[in-house]
């Protein structure tokens, strides 16, 4: 084929190819047709997973102290020393003192790494430019700031693992020339890369996609079978709601990692002053010194005229906002869109308040040329009301900072993904401190930087692998799973008094002390019950009297590594909060429900419950044994709200002639109710499907006047509020309700949740006169004139392909096509 370059060769972790092809009209599916060929995937975009944050922690002391790692560096003496890491990012600033300010020279901790994109790469350019320095030098921020996590070595940044050999394969740009992404050849290449080196972990803060057939998540899942930790941020998506994890995180047998925020923060105080007073509030410290929130005089501030529909400032603004910095409100949009409509009125920088509590952690691409900070809902109030009572001005003092407790240090950070799995697999399997991080930034770019992120909280635990690999070398990936996962602490939920949900904590915050010191391994350290069907609990005689529930039995197998020891061992339950995104009156909401809002509130047998015919034990010296346990999910809650349940049990063990006793966990989480009728297009309290015109980017509301021809300035946009296996998009023939073909980009396999503020708001397909008769899109034709109707069909969890009952079908008003 002529038209078809080779650009990269795989073989190490992925048997395959990327190709580009210089053929406007080429179809790639060709390629499927072709001997040898399994599988053809098209490139799509990975993205960092940080965001500027909301506070910063100019010391790591009481961070360590809370996840055990102090205490492993201080009593165990373990620092990762002999282990090797390698980091794919945007680079490192090797340079940076507390990383050693060295590259690949005697004793440097920088031995491994090179640079795959370059300087001048832009995701958005029909061909990117790929030419890689000859060093992985970082000039984004985000690879230096992870590297800080691991690597620091003092005196601001104390990383979890100092001592460790570290690797640094670039494969992010310089943002400044786009979003900063990076395409998943480029990443497969740096992942091989970083394989072939003989890293023990590959740290991959990271993400995009939601399925565990993606390439790179395939990769990552060959990597583990072949014993090397691969480490991966679940996200940045959480304000979407559940199942918005990310691959390669989801990938069988990778960690995956949630954030909690920092418990001691630094913010940036903003001096507000109008009729009511002068107040200082806590603005968030953009990640990037380009546009930094400086203001050393009173500077005016303003709201968007138009009363509550302006105030998310998601539109064209009705006023000149020249010289004023812009207050909004969260949501709507996202913050690139916020802070680009403020800069096109004139604005000099934005404000945004969370319109939830706590505070927030607000990005936008550096293509956006003003500053743009975020502050917490109550101080978000204060300027707002300020502001109705007349004039008011804010000051932002160049490099004033301040410390100060978190109001949510420990708590899951409301950025960080929730799961299941697009397969209902529990993800994420563990959490570490990620909002809030203080951390290197490249010198350049201010030397040091506060970012949020389950890119943050990726690194930490990294690092405890290194530690428990440095203390116990003899453990193999499952094992280092186990132990990290099994030791985790369940985190208490603040409002309801439960345990936070393993869908969004997996079995809670890391404890590494307690990881290197265990004496037991729990197989599997989580049970995911996907979902299951109402009945009479078979194989416990005891539970019969439960009569008809919704239930699911699991074994687990224990073994007792002490050689010397018996071990004797009972189980509890402790159950967590469930989680709808229905809501009470049957609306969908992209903030999960709470049930129960209040633990006091219900009888406790209404709760997930489990059971065991065997809770006791004793298992002796070296010696494994199993405990089979029911999990009855929460009674009362409606299947039609979708409710995903879960808990953790609690091993308590106590070893023969000691005194003491720990406790252990295996989390577990179903879904209340038959996943395989969920809806899965997003609710048209979206707005979505809709046929949109291109260039307007308004909907087209009167279908009667809309002709479609072959100029692609008219499109279908939709959302989906669950991963969906299967979405296919058609023309169908309004005279016999049958259908003339697929659209352009009309056959979507793998597709992941989207959601206004997430990272994918929605997926808009052309819609021109040019459809395909077959699923593979080789057979291409043009539909004659007349009247027809876009079809959408989206196939439901675990549905069938070929099963047209399987499917959740949109269909849109009439239009003509020339």
């Amino acid at each position: 084929m002529s038209d078809v370059s080779v650009d990269r060769h795989f073989t190490k972790v992925l048997n395959g190819i990327s190709v580009s092809v210089n053929k406007r009209d080429f179809d790639p599916s060709h390629f499927a047709q072709m001997d040898g060929i399994k599988r053809v995937w098209p490139v799509r975009y990975y993205y960092p997973a940080s965001t500027p944050s909301a506070a910063s922690n100019s010391s790591s002391l009481y961070l360590h102290h809370a996840t055990g790692v102090e205490k492993a560096l201080k009593e165990l003496g373990v620092d990762g020393k002999g282990i090797k890491i390698g980091i794919v990012d945007s680079g490192v600033d090797y340079n940076h003192p507390e990383l050693g300010a060295c590259w690949k020279t005697e004793g440097c901790p920088w031995q491994y790494g090179e640079d795959f994109i370059g300087d001048k790469y832009n995701e958005a350019d029909p061909i990117p430019i790929i030419e890689p320095n000859p060093t992985p030098m970082d000039c984004a921020g985000h690879g230096t700031h992870v590297s800080g996590i691991l690597a620091g070595r003092g005196p601001q940044v104390r990383g979890v693992a100092p001592g460790a050999t570290f690797g640094m394969y670039r494969v992010f740009s310089c943002p400044i020339n786009g979003e900063g992404g990076s395409s998943d050849d480029i990443l497969l290449q740096a992942i091989e890369a970083a394989f072939e080196d003989g890293h023990d972990i590959i740290n991959l803060s990271l993400g995009g996609g939601a399925w565990s057939e993606e390439p790179i998540a395939v990769a990552c899942a060959q990597i583990v079978q072949q014993g090397v930790v691969v480490v991966a941020a679940l996200g940045n998506d959480g304000v979407g709601g559940l199942q918005t994890g990310s691959a390669p995180a989801i990938a069988r047998g990778v960690i995956s990692v949630g954030s909690v925020d920092n418990w001691n923060v630094t913010s940036k105080p903003g001096i507000i002053t109008g009729a009511q007073g002068t107040q200082k509030i806590a603005l968030s410290m953009p990640g990037d010194s380009k546009y930094p929130f400086d203001f050393d005089l009173d500077t005016p501030l303003a709201i968007p005229a138009g009363g509550e529909d302006s105030i998310v400032g998601c539109a064209n603004y009705t006023e000149d906002m020249s010289g004023k910095i812009v207050v909004v409100r969260r949501g709507g949009c996202t913050f690139n869109d916020k802070a680009l409509y403020a800069y096109t009125a004139g604005a000099i920088g934005v404000i945004c308040y969370n319109n939830v509590a706590g505070d927030m952690s607000p990005a936008v691409s550096n293509s956006v040329p003003i500053p743009f900070v975020g502050i917490s809902d109550d101080d978000g109030k204060y300027v707002t009301d300020t502001l109705a009572a007349g004039k008011a001005t804010v000051k932002a003092p160049k490099g004033a900072r301040e410390i100060s407790p978190s109001k949510t240090g420990g708590q899951i950070s409301l950025f960080s993904s929730i799961g299941p799995s697009a397969e209902l697999d529990m993800v994420p399997l563990i959490s570490a401190p990620g909002g809030n991080i203080w951390s290197t930034f490249p010198q350049k770019l201010g030397s040091y930087a506060s970012l949020s992120g389950t890119s943050m909280a990726t690194p930490y635990i990294s690092g405890t692998v290194a530690l428990l690999k440095q203390a116990r070398p003899d453990l193999d990936v499952g094992a280092i799973t186990r132990l990290l996962v099994s030791n985790g602490k369940p985190i208490t939920h603040p409002a309801t008094g439960l345990k936070t949900t393993p869908f969004m904590s997996g079995a809670g915050l890391v404890n590494i002390y307690d990881a290197i010191k265990s004496r037991v391994q729990f197989d599997p350290p989580v049970l995911s019950l996907n979902d299951s069907k109402i009945s009479h609990i078979q194989g416990y005689s005891k539970l019969e009297s439960l009569g008809n529930v919704r239930w699911a039995a699991r074994t687990i197998s224990i073994h007792n590594t002490d050689s010397k020891k018996s071990l004797h061992l009972s189980l509890s339950n402790a159950a967590a909060n469930s989680l709808s995104m229905i809501l009470a009156n049957g609306s969908f909401s992209y903030t999960p429900r709470t049930w129960p809002a209040d633990a006091s509130s219900v009888s406790e047998d209404t709760l997930p419950q489990v059971y065991s015919p065997n809770a006791e034990k004793t298992i002796g010296p070296g010696k494994s044994c199993t405990v089979t346990v029911f999990i009855v999910a929460p009674k009362g809650l409606k299947d039609l709200e979708s409710w995903y349940y879960g808990g953790f049990i609690n091993f308590t063990l106590q070893w023969d002639g000691e005194k003491t006793t720990s406790t252990q966990v295996v989390s577990y989480g179903g879904y209340n109710g038959d996943s395989t009728i969920q809806d899965v297009l997003s609710p048209p309290s979206d707005g979505l499907p809709a046929l949109v015109d291109t260039v307007t980017g308004e909907p087209v509301n009167d279908l009667s006047t809309l002709v479609i021809g072959n100029n692609a300035t008219k499109a279908v946009l939709f959302g989906l509020s669950i991963p969906s296996r299967l979405v296919e998009i058609m023309l169908v023939d309004a005279a016999t309700d049958k259908s003339a073909g697929y659209t352009l980009q009309g056959y979507n396999e793998y597709l992941a949740r989207t959601c206004p503020e997430c990272s994918v708001p929605y997926v808009g397909v052309p819609l021109t006169k040019t459809v395909f008769t077959d699923s593979k899109l080789t057979n291409v034709t043009q539909v004659p004139a007349g009247k027809y109707y876009v079809r959408i069909r989206a196939l439901r969890p675990f549905g069938d392909t070929s099963v047209d009952s399987d499917y959740q079908v949109w269909d849109s008003g009439e239009f003509a096509i020339a």
